[in-house]
Parts: C-alpha cells; structure tokens; sequence
C-alpha cells in the first residue's frame, strides 16, 4: 500500500506527518491539509482491503447525521490503491485523559456529558446509523467546553464491525451510560475495549456506582444499574429515554471543561455550528453529501480546529487492537488537572461531597461587632477568681465537718478518716460484658458490610469462621482526595451506661486506622463532631480514650484500611471495650 511514509502527499492535498496507530494494514496519520493551511487526521486502507467498502459507507453516514457535536468529515474517496477519510482534527482532551488527570466529575457535570452523547445517540439511530465503537477516547471535551463525539462510524468499520446494524446501536446505548458510569467512578462498564481501568464486578455484575464512589446520587445510580449491572436483563431503554432521564438530572448545560476564563460564557454555550467547508481539490469518486440530505444543525457549542495548529492534542481515535500498543497519549500537566474539572451548574443534589470538593467546608461565624475590646477577658477573669473563691470555702468546710467527731464511729478522727478515704477510691476499669455489635456502612448500598458477621467482634471466641470483615475496595477509604469514603463503621451497644475507659482491638492485617465515638443513641449515618479518641492498631493494639466519655453505645469508626487481596480490606476478630458503670 502507498502512503506509508512521513511526507507522502495524499491526493494532492493531504501531507501525511505523524502516524497516530496502525491496526490490521489501516493506519491513521495526522496530516496538513496543504489547500486550507490546518490539521487534520486522515485513516487510510488498501484499496483492495475488505474493510474499505465498509469505510466508505461509514463516512458517508456519518457526515449525513449533520450534528455539530461529531468531529465531521472533510472528506472521503477510493482510487485504485487506497481508501481513506479525512476528518476534523479534534482540540481538546478526551473524557479517559481528563479523568486521568483530575479524577471522577461531580455527578451533574457527568450527567450532562452522558445527555449530550446521548442526545447525539438519538439524532444517529433515528436516521438507522450508530457509532459502533462508543468509549471514553471517542467523546472530545473540546477547548470551549463543548462536547464531541470522535470516529462516528468509521472507527467501528476500520475495526471490522458493522456499525448499521441493531447491535452496534444496542451497544451504544450501553456505551453511553458506561460513559456516564466512567464520568463518576473513573472505571470502564461498558461493552466496547477501552484503556481505562475496568470496573469492579460482583459475581460478574458490575458493582452500583455508589458501591465504587460514595456521593453517587440515587437517579444516576439506579439508570447505572439498570443498563448495566443486575437489572441489565430489563428491557432496554432507547436512546431517547437515556437523554430524557439524563437531561432530566443534569439540567441546563453546565459549565465547561478547559474553557477559556476570558470568553464569555453564554456567548460559546450558543456558539452556532460551522459550515462545511467544500474541498477545492476535485477527488475521483469522493463522497459529496447534499445540503439537502444533511439535517438542520441544531445549536451546540462547536467551533471549529484553529487554522494553525504545529501541536495538535489528541489523536481522534485509540487503536485497541489485541496484541498492540499504541502510541504514549499526552498527559495532562499536574498544575493544569483542576482547569480541566467541570463545574456542575448546581451542586444541590443530595448526596456526600468528597473531599475535593469543598462542599464540606465550615462557614465562620460571623464576628459580634458590639462587642468591646477586653470585655471577654473581663468576663474570664471575673469567672476564675468565682471559682477559686467558691474551692476556698469548701475546702474550709470540708475540715470542719472533717474534725466533728463522727457519732456512728468507734473512735474519733482516725475512724472518719478511714470512711473517707474508702469513699473516694479509684475503681478500676473491667471488660464491659453482654455488649451487642451492628454493622455501619452509610455510603454502601445496601448500607452493610457482612452483616451476619459481625457479631462475632463482641462473642469472645478466637475462630477465624466468625471474624468480621469490609469488602475487598479498589481504593482507599477515608479522608482522602481520592477516598472511596469517609469510612466504615461497627456500632457497640453496651447496653447501659459506661464510662469508656479503652478498647483493646486484636486483627487480620495492619495497620488499621480507627476513630472511636461515645454517645446515647446509636449511628445510622456518618459521625459528626470530634472523636472521643482515634489511633492506628496493629493485629493487636489498644486506643485509650481521654477523660472517660460516658455513654451507651460507642462506634469503632475505620477510616484506613490494610492492603491485601488485590485491594483494601479490613478484619476484625475481636474488640474489647473497657470502662466502669456511669454513677
């Protein structure tokens, strides 16, 4: 096949310079069109290649869809030695490298990328054509925070699929909430290959969102479920019903990823989509497509590549060829990973912030102006010396009725000192017994982690069958950037009031990081204020609580989990709670 070489001219026009990937003979350059002075990516197959009747029929039903949010097709022909497609080249960084770098999206921004590929579903499949090849390297976010979809068509078709059939638009529709699912959790669901780290499964079943990220809402985590893990056997939802579930959440568009601070917002929401440009260069049997035939753009943001351009991005399609690996893809640089988050347009959703979000953060209270300068000090003054006055007169009083001679005693003086002294002896902590355990995963769903287990933190018997343990996560708990969750939870009833002295911990695994809360009534969500005490153990250790809080139940909140297995997972054989009945 011609046109393997850097330099090589392809009709005329096109300058091929870098070569992106090659799959199977097919390889897909960037190039320079030489008549309008930009970039573009160009696939290119032997003339004589099975997939190339295929390829051209994939671009021509791609540049029928008409939609601004497909990378179009400039231009597509066959000659005696080869087949090839010229495209748009895309500006901006794909959904895999922008997660890469900044990890998973708040859930509205995520829901808006889902709606948007979605929505652009629904234009395709009503006309009978599908992408065939839906991953997070085929959906662009643009550098005016537009969302593009890239290789429409043709990259299924240069993969040897079919993408006009029932099944590709099936798998698209599956695609596009493993998009969604990708978005929240950075983790791959769906069916077409893609680089990203796949997600976590069950028994086969692809675990709930919530199960993965904590903060998932509700919507979005049953629509993940439905499509893609236990209710995948429900009948299908068409891509119309995708966009008006996600559409539904997500709201207006929100604002975008990378887009310039000096550009006014509204002004590149309502961007209106270009026009095609016409190739100057006659090309023998170059696919045209009509006005008439290509349906009226609807206004998305869109913008066209810019004319110059010696550094373009990313290439516009990820070879995933078993057996071959492609190009190193750009990083994105550390300083800019938070330019690249979304911005959801209203974070009132119901669910737990993560911690890089800033939705947790305390608002100070606001100051008392008429307050004057010293007065606090006046008052704390005022208090001490009240106090020290009132510990005179008692222990004034207190040697008074010590030298009274005691009527009940045998003798005077020694014997009331003796009662005394007996009063006022430490009593010593002991294990608390009868005590009850519950598990406590607010973030889990269901909200428990082995249940059925976790009495035998509390049963005082050294068998491995009845150690309570959390699931095997991916990735860590806590309070973390990129925790999972806050933490997991065990919830003691020490059925009466106690003085918590301690708790005496022995484990599978170390080091476990542990907070322990005291309080009257137990735990049904993540604890708030400061802990009575918190510490790290090893197989065995023993966290000392200050000042003895009092209370009837206490949680042993784990908020770090051991490594092994593959992943983080704790396990408890016994805890031990110490302390003294509350006067």
């Amino acid at each position: 096949m011609e046109f393997t070489q850097s330099g090589d001219v392809l009709a005329g026009r096109y300058q091929l310079t870098d070569l992106l990937s090659e799959s199977r003979e097919g390889r897909f350059w960037r190039a320079q069109d030489a008549v309008l002075g930009r970039p573009v990516a160009v696939h290119v197959l032997d003339a004589r290649d099975e997939r190339a009747p295929r390829l051209m029929a994939a671009a021509r039903n791609s540049a029928a869809v008409g939609d601004p949010r497909m990378l179009r097709v400039l231009d597509a022909a066959q000659t005696d030695q080869v087949a090839y497609v010229v495209n748009e080249w895309g500006e901006g960084a794909s959904l895999e490298n922008a997660l890469a770098a900044g990890g998973p999206l708040p859930p509205q921004q995520a829901a808006w990328i889902a709606s948007e590929v979605a929505d652009l579903l629904v234009l395709a499949h009503d006309q009978g054509h599908a992408h065939g090849r839906l991953n997070p390297e085929a959906v662009l976010l643009d550098d005016l925070g537009a969302v593009r979809v890239i290789g429409f068509g043709v990259d299924a078709a240069l993969h040897g699929i079919d993408p006009d059939t029932r099944d590709s638009q099936r798998r698209d529709r599956v695609d596009a909430v493993g998009v969604l699912y990708a978005a929240l959790t950075g983790k791959w669901a769906g069916e077409t290959l893609s680089s990203m780290p796949p997600a976590p499964r069950d028994h086969g079943r692809v675990l709930r969102p919530r199960q993965v990220r904590a903060g998932v809402p509700r919507p979005l985590d049953d629509l993940c479920d439905r499509v893609l893990g236990s209710g995948a056997d429900s009948p299908p939802l068409t891509a119309a019903e995708l966009h008006s579930a996600l559409a539904g959440f997500s709201g207006e568009p929100t604002a975008p990823i990378n887009r310039p601070a000096a550009a006014d917002e509204e002004t590149q929401a309502m961007a209106p989509p270009v026009k095609l440009e016409q190739a100057e260069a006659p090309v023998s049997n170059a696919i045209g497509v009509a006005p008439e035939v290509v349906r009226p753009q609807r206004q998305r943001p869109s913008t066209p590549p810019p004319s110059h351009d010696p550094t373009p991005s990313k290439p516009l399609f990820a070879d995933e060829t078993p057996g071959y690996t492609p190009p190193a893809r750009p990083q994105q640089a550390p300083a800019a990973a938070p330019a690249r988050r979304p911005v959801a347009p209203d974070a009132s959703y119901n669910g737990w912030q993560g911690p890089w979000t800033g939705a947790n953060v305390p608002i100070a209270e606001e100051p008392d102006y008429n307050d004057k300068p010293g007065a606090s000090w006046l008052r704390i003054a005022m208090g001490v010396a009240l106090i020290v006055l009132v510990l005179i007169a008692g222990s004034i009083a207190w040697n008074i009725i010590s030298d009274s001679p005691d009527p009940t005693a045998g003798n005077s003086g020694g014997g009331g000192g003796d009662k005394g002294s007996g009063n006022t002896a430490e009593v010593k902590p002991t294990p608390i017994k009868g005590i009850t355990a519950k598990d406590l995963d607010p973030h889990g769903d269901p909200p428990t982690e082995y249940p059925d287990l976790v009495a035998g933190v509390v049963d005082g018997k050294d068998d491995p069958a009845t150690n309570w343990r959390t699931s095997t996560y991916n990735d860590q708990i806590g309070n973390g950037p990129r925790a999972l969750k806050p933490g997991i939870g065990v919830v003691l009833n020490l059925k009466g009031d106690y003085s918590v002295d301690s708790l005496k911990f022995r484990m599978i695994g170390e080091p476990t990081d542990i907070e322990v809360y005291v309080g009257d009534s137990t735990w049904d969500d993540d604890p708030s204020g400061a802990p009575a005490a918190k510490g790290s153990v090893g197989t065995e250790g023993e966290i000392k609580l200050d000042g003895a809080p009092e209370g009837s139940y206490v949680l042993v909140w784990l908020t770090g989990l051991p490594t092994g297995d593959g992943g983080y997972r704790a396990e408890i054989k016994e805890i031990e709670v110490l302390g003294t009945p509350a006067a």
